[in-house]
């Protein structure tokens, strides 16, 4: 029986061990003891109690812990891959894996992508198309580049995660206040991840064009070129997605030549092994890199995939986190899935009488997250409280009845919630 780890996981990562599962894989799941990023449902639990093992882990971005707990394990059985679909542990994963000679993507690689400037540093040496990007470490440093260069600008973390503290910028005012976010989180997060939040601040030239991402997968020397994905931007915050699309609103043409930048990214960055994310945008130039994930896509885009194309994403997953012999297939898109995230704009209370049942009836709605619209329940900014999925056979009428759909939930459950661009 092949036996696949987990190490952490989100609701896609609980949708990949139930079908690891189904598939006859031995599954162990490393859980983050005092932090889940899943929804802790009836299905959740279904899943995780059919799991072969479960290992309490104190910090997923210790590298040391990892290889223990990985230790343990090889000392009575084999271990034939490792899936860590969470930014904030890939680096102290590969550092494990390596240790331990488990297969996984390159160490190196994982740490290059993972640090935004020095990524962006390397795909100017390997002539990559790139922008200019600098690192400050205090609000005096980022206001010093910020009337040195021509703004608008991008800040963000260094090596942040779920774009967490990205803004556009384009007044001093604006530098202190994202400057002061970004350091403070460095402070605030809780004490794992405060050493991940702390390697400075990222300023990049603003990009314009359409935001998209490449799924992609290395392996065997092998590319395989899974999807170009779109993306909705808030119009609040274009820094913020409310959600992908597949297929991207692209030419093929477009396509061919954003799988080729992604190639050139993956192979200047050492990416070598995997299944990747990666983030640019389609500028009037072509393609620009926004940021490279050395992991699976994430959120539900695993789903969108799956009800785009009617094929998973999993056993391609399997197939090179395992090593294994097994046929990788590429499906194309037979009709447009979009996603709207809602998103509060502020801090705020849900209305104490509202009804969405009826929403669920809408015949292009394919799925409705709404585990955190509860009446009276207190909400933060920028919580992510549930998603609408819609399918269509046309991408503009898809967009169209999910902006709808996300107007009519705003009109009902009495807070502001992001809308698209």
């Amino acid at each position: 029986m092949k036996h696949i780890v987990f190490i952490d996981a989100n609701n896609s990562t609980i949708q990949s061990m139930d079908e690891a599962l189904k598939k006859g894989y031995k599954v162990t799941f490393f859980r983050q003891s005092n932090a889940f990023f899943y929804q802790n449902n009836v299905y959740t639990q279904s899943v995780l109690e059919r799991l072969h093992a479960i290992v309490d882990m104190q910090n997923d971005t210790d590298d040391n812990e990892i290889a223990h707990l990985l230790g343990n394990i090889l000392r009575h059985e084999s271990i034939d891959g490792v899936i860590a679909p969470l930014d904030r542990s890939l680096e102290a994963v590969a550092e494990a894996c390596k240790r331990c000679d488990i297969p996984f993507t390159n160490l190196q690689g994982v740490k290059n992508a993972r640090d935004k400037s020095k990524a962006r540093a390397i795909l100017r040496e390997h002539h990559v198309p790139t922008i200019r990007s600098w690192v400050a470490y205090t609000p005096d440093e980022a206001n010093a580049i910020f009337t040195q260069y021509t703004s608008p600008f991008i800040f963000k973390p260094v090596s942040g995660f779920d774009s967490l503290h990205a803004v556009k910028v384009s007044t001093h005012e604006e530098v202190t206040k994202a400057a002061m976010d970004i350091l403070n989180a460095g402070k605030n997060i809780a004490q794992p991840y405060r050493e991940i939040f702390s390697r400075g601040i990222l300023i990049e030239e603003f990009l314009s064009g359409m935001l998209i991402s490449a799924e992609v997968g290395i392996y065997n020397g092998l590319f395989f070129p899974f999807m170009i994905s779109g993306r909705s931007q808030s119009r609040f915050n274009e820094c913020i997605e409310l959600g992908s699309l597949m297929p991207a609103a692209l030419s093929n043409e477009q396509k061919i030549e954003c799988f080729e930048y992604a190639k050139s990214v993956c192979r200047a960055l050492v990416l070598d092994h995997g299944i990747f994310h990666i983030e640019m945008m389609y500028t009037k130039t072509g393609p620009i890199l926004v940021e490279a994930n050395p992991r699976l896509m994430g959120g539900v885009m695993p789903e969108i995939y799956h009800q785009a194309t009617g094929e998973s994403i999993y056993p391609a997953l399997f197939t090179i986190a395992m090593c294994s012999n097994d046929p990788i297939s590429i499906s194309m898109a037979n009709r447009a899935v979009t996603v709207r995230k809602i998103m509060p704009l502020a801090d705020g209370i849900i209305s104490d009488d509202f009804y969405i049942d009826d929403i669920k009836n809408n015949p292009n709605l394919v799925n409705f997250y709404a585990d955190k619209l509860l009446h009276s329940q207190n909400v933060h900014k920028n919580e992510v409280l549930g998603r609408i999925m819609v399918a269509h056979n046309d991408l503009d009428k898809a967009n169209l009845i999910a902006d709808e759909i996300l107007l009519d939930i705003e009109s009902r459950i009495g807070i502001k919630i992001h809308q698209p661009l």
